[in-house]
């Protein structure tokens, strides 16, 4: 009995001359562990983004060590350590000083290893800022069985011996690679938009003197169609008439061709490009009838019947062409205040 009482007591103090060492085991201020892919057995863009916050004596520390528990499958080599493009939360991660170099350990087809990232400048580190670095993709192939990890993150002294160690567990998903992520679609309607800046234009007195131009009404156009759009012109009356003489109407020219020259008696379109589209592609093309250079030229109407006079082969956020009526009278055309007609514009789409 005396016996048995003495090695209690023996083991008793044992355990008490151990609790200290074990309250003493420090840990990492903070380490964390994103892995690139969380599905089970994933392997494609599974970089590896490590962030550490540094605890005990920071100076004394020159390497950063990641051991992946068994499940995960590592490939051995010395991948190209990334200090860039982190994300903006949980806090700023900053790059750690020094020149970084990683060397990955495999223990084998899912048995786990280790990441060691070297190079860092002790004298630099602090234990106030978040540091962090990334292994690229091709290091870390995901346990093929879901569920939590426990990997290890620990801070080095150059002759590898740890200083801070944290368990920093991750957890892997699914029952497949793609459980990680969502297939996102979309789609967008087709639109198309018209619109004229007014209803009414007038054409300045005409003499035999000179041609005379009306001052124009604006033409907006709008479609996401890669295709473009096509836009026309019918005259009501393929001329201007008047209640007053209609024995004399002002005729348009002869259409197809190219544009006429305004001499005599004649009445066409002008078009042309008013403010330049912020957001197409493509080109804007006026049809040949249309394509008017100069101030004496005008595009004649296809009799009663419409015409295309501007197309564009690209989507275009607004298209704004300019129309314009030119007039040249001669002598034979009689006085009067009331020659009228009326022009249809449309255009459509092409999808």
């Amino acid at each position: 009995m005396k016996n048995k009482q003495f090695l209690f007591v023996a083991a008793a103090l044992v355990v008490t001359m151990l609790l200290p060492a074990v309250a003493s085991a420090t840990q990492l201020t903070q380490s964390g562990i994103r892995l690139g892919r969380l599905g089970i057995s994933a392997s494609t863009n599974n970089d590896v983004l490590v962030t550490f916050k540094l605890n005990t004596t920071p100076t004394s520390v020159a390497k950063i060590s990641v051991s992946f528990p068994t499940g995960y499958t590592l490939t051995a080599g010395t991948p190209t350590v990334s200090t860039t493009g982190f994300p903006n939360t949980p806090a700023s991660i900053t790059a750690p000083p020094g020149s970084l170099t990683s060397v990955v350990t495999s223990s084998g087809a899912g048995a786990g290893g280790t990441i060691v990232v070297s190079g860092l400048t002790s004298a630099s580190l602090v234990n106030s800022t978040l540091y962090g670095f990334v292994i690229p993709t091709g290091s870390v192939t995901n346990p093929s069985t879901a569920g939590q990890y426990a990997t290890t993150v620990s801070s080095q002294n150059s002759g590898g011996t740890p200083i801070d160690t944290t368990s920093t567990p991750t957890y892997i998903y699914g029952t497949s690679a793609d459980k990680d992520q969502v297939a996102v679609s979309a789609s967008v309607a087709p639109n198309f938009s018209f619109s004229l800046s007014a209803n009414s234009d007038t054409v300045p007195q005409v003499d035999p003197t000179a041609p005379q131009t009306s001052t124009g009404v604006t033409m907006t156009v709008g479609t996401n169609s890669p295709l473009g759009y096509t836009a026309y012109v019918r005259s009501a009356n393929g001329a201007l008439t008047s209640a007053t003489n209609p024995s004399t109407p002002i005729s348009t020219g002869t259409f197809g061709g190219g544009p006429d020259t305004m001499s005599g008696t004649k009445y066409g379109l002008v078009p042309s490009t008013g403010t330049v589209c912020t957001s197409c592609n493509g080109s804007l093309t006026y049809d040949t009838e249309y394509n008017v250079s100069s101030g004496t030229e005008a595009g004649s109407f296809n009799g009663t019947s419409f015409a295309s006079f501007v197309s564009r082969n690209g989507y275009t956020n607004s298209d704004q062409i300019s129309l314009k009526e030119r007039v040249s009278v001669a002598n034979t055309v009689g006085y009067a205040n009331d020659y009228t007609d009326t022009l249809t514009i449309v255009a459509a789409g092409n999808f």
